[in-house]
C-alpha cells in the first residue's frame, strides 16, 4: 500500500519479506508521465489560445478587380505628398515648394461622423489647417497610436542636417515636435508602422536602391529586406502603408503614358505579389498622381491623389477601396471552452449562448463591453447575432448558476423557524464532527502500520546481518 511517497514499504508474499521499492519506481514513473502528458494538454491549450489568428488580407488575390471610390475633393495650394489617419482625422502634407523658407501645409480632415467629442460632423470634411513648418518634401508618414505620434519620412533634405532624418509631428496640433536621425546613407521614400510588432518599415531612395527595411520602435535597423529598384512599374517609389504581410506603394508613373497602378509586396516572400493597374474613373482631367495611401480600418483604404483639371486648378482627391479580408470571431464559455472562427469582413455571425443545463447566462462580453450590464440576459439566452463584422471580435460568455431567492422578513416580523431546521443543524454539526473524528482515526491508523512496517524492517535487516556473521 503505497500511501506516503516519502516512506519505505515492504510486503510479505508466500512467507518471503518483498522490497517493494521497484514498483514503487514503476508506480512513479507512470505519476510522472501522467503529470508530464496532462502539463503537455495545459501547454497546448495555452498555445491554442495564444495563436488567435489576427484580421489580414485574402492573399494576393485580394488586389484584382480593386473599385476605388471617390470620397472627398479638396483644392491644393501644391501637391499632397502623404496622407496617414489616426483615432479622429485624416491628415496631410501639402509640399508648397522645395524652398526650406516656405512653410507647407498641414490638413486633418474629419476622418468619422463625430468629432473626439462626439458632436456630429461631415465624414472628410476640413477640422483644422496650419502652415507653419517645413517638412522638406514630406513624401512619406504613419500614425503610431501607441506614442500617439506621427513619424514624416522627409525624402528630401534642403536642410543638410535633415538628411536620412524623420520629422516627428503632434496628431492634435499638426505641430513640429522634434527630429530623429536614421541614417546618413540614404534618405527616406515612405514610412510605415506595424503595429503587431510595434517596428517600422521604410523604404529608401535610389542612393540605396530602393530598399526596403525594418526599424524597431527606436528607428535602429532591424533587417534589411534587400533592393526593390527594379521591380516598379515607374521609375520612383511614393508613400507606403503595411498591412499585415503586405506593403502597398503607388509607384511614380507620371508622364510616361503607362496609367496608375498599385503596389503589392510580401515581407515574407521579399517579393512583388500583385500589380493592378488603377481606374480612378477621371473626367476633365489633364494630370492624376497618386500619391500616397492608408489603411482607415482592417482592409479599407484610403488614397491622396492629386489631380488638375481642365480648368487648371489642382485639386486632392480621397479614393477608396475595401479589399477581402478574413477577421475571426474568438469565443469562449466560462473560461474553459474556446471557439474560433473565421469570417470576411461584413459577415455576419450568430453566437450560441445556449445556457448549459442547469445554469444561467450572466455575462455576455463583446470586445471588453458586457451587454448584460442592462439585465437584459433573456435577450441573448437563444443566441446574439454579430452583425456587419469590421473587426476581430473576442467574445465571452458566462454561465452561472442559478442562487435560490430568499425573502427577507420585514422589519418587526419574526423570523420563521422550520421544526426540523434545529434538528438539521444538529445533524450537520454531528455529521462534520463524525467526519474529522474518521479522519483522525484514519491518521492514526496509517501511522500504526508505518511503524509496524518500519519494525519489521528493521527486523529483516538484523536478521541478515547475524546471517551474515554466521
Amino acid at each position: 500500500m503505497y500511501i506516503f511517497p516519502n516512506l519505505y514499504y515492504n510486503r510479505q508474499e508466500g512467507g518471503a519479506i518483498v522490497d517493494d521499492y521497484n514498483n514503487r519506481g514503476e508506480d512513479r514513473t507512470i505519476m510522472g508521465e501522467k503529470i508530464i502528458a496532462r502539463l503537455l494538454g495545459v501547454f497546448c491549450l495555452f498555445m491554442l489560445a495564444g495563436s488567435v489568428s489576427h484580421a489580414e488580407i485574402q492573399g494576393d488575390g485580394a488586389f484584382d478587380d480593386l473599385n476605388w471610390e471617390l470620397q472627398y475633393e479638396d483644392q491644393a495650394a501644391g501637391d499632397v505628398q502623404s496622407i496617414c489617419a489616426t483615432e479622429d482625422y485624416i491628415i496631410t502634407i501639402d509640399n508648397v515648394s522645395d524652398s526650406p523658407a516656405d512653410s507647407d501645409i498641414v490638413s486633418a480632415y474629419y476622418k468619422n461622423d463625430v468629432d473626439e467629442h462626439g458632436n456630429p460632423v461631415e465624414r472628410y470634411s476640413l477640422a483644422k489647417r496650419v502652415a507653419d513648418t517645413c517638412w522638406e518634401h514630406g513624401n512619406g508618414m504613419t500614425y503610431n497610436p501607441n506614442t500617439h505620434e506621427i513619424y514624416v519620412a522627409l525624402y528630401t533634405n534642403t536642410i543638410p542636417e535633415n538628411r536620412g532624418c524623420v520629422y516627428v509631428m503632434d496628431p492634435d496640433t499638426l505641430a513640429y515636435k522634434r527630429t530623429i536621425k536614421v541614417s546618413d546613407d540614404y534618405n527616406l521614400l515612405g514610412i510605415g508602422y506595424m503595429e503587431d510588432t510595434n517596428q517600422y518599415m521604410i523604404q529608401t531612395n535610389a542612393e540605396d536602391g530602393y530598399s526596403f527595411k525594418i526599424l524597431d520602435e527606436n528607428f535602429r535597423l532591424v533587417e534589411d529586406l534587400g533592393e526593390y529598384g527594379e521591380s516598379g512599374k515607374g521609375y520612383n517609389f511614393q508613400d507606403l502603408e503595411v498591412s499585415g504581410d503586405y506593403i502597398l506603394n503607388f509607384p511614380l508613373t507620371l508622364n510616361i503614358g503607362i496609367g496608375d497602378y498599385l503596389q503589392v509586396y510580401s515581407i515574407s516572400r521579399r517579393a512583388l505579389v500583385a500589380a493592378p493597374k488603377i481606374d480612378f474613373r477621371l473626367e476633365n482631367v489633364v494630370m492624376d498622381e497618386p500619391e500616397s495611401i492608408c489603411e482607415t480600418e482592417p482592409g479599407v483604404f484610403l488614397a491622396a491623389v492629386n489631380v488638375e483639371g481642365a480648368d487648371g486648378v489642382k485639386r486632392i482627391r480621397f479614393y477608396q477601396i475595401e479589399v477581402p479580408y478574413n477577421l475571426y470571431v474568438n469565443v469562449t464559455y466560462n473560461d474553459k471552452k474556446m471557439t474560433r472562427q473565421r469570417v470576411s469582413r461584413g459577415e455576419d455571425v450568430q453566437i450560441d449562448c445556449t445556457p448549459w443545463e442547469g445554469y444561467e447566462l450572466t455575462h455576455l462580453t463583446v470586445n471588453g463591453k458586457d451587454l448584460m450590464e442592462s439585465g437584459g440576459g433573456q435577450d441573448f439566452e437563444g443566441g446574439y447575432l454579430l452583425q456587419n463584422i469590421r473587426e476581430d471580435q473576442n467574445i465571452e460568455v458566462i454561465f452561472e448558476e442559478p442562487e435560490k431567492a430568499v425573502s427577507m422578513p420585514q422589519e418587526g416580523e419574526e423570523i420563521p423557524i422550520e421544526k426540523n431546521s434545529v434538528l438539521s443543524i444538529e445533524w450537520t454539526a454531528g455529521l462534520v464532527c463524525s467526519v474529522c473524528a474518521a479522519g483522525i482515526l484514519v491518521v492514526m491508523y496509517l501511522y500504526y502500520m508505518h511503524v509496524r512496517a518500519e519494525r519489521r524492517r528493521k527486523a529483516l535487516r538484523a536478521k541478515k546481518r547475524r546471517n551474515i556473521s554466521i
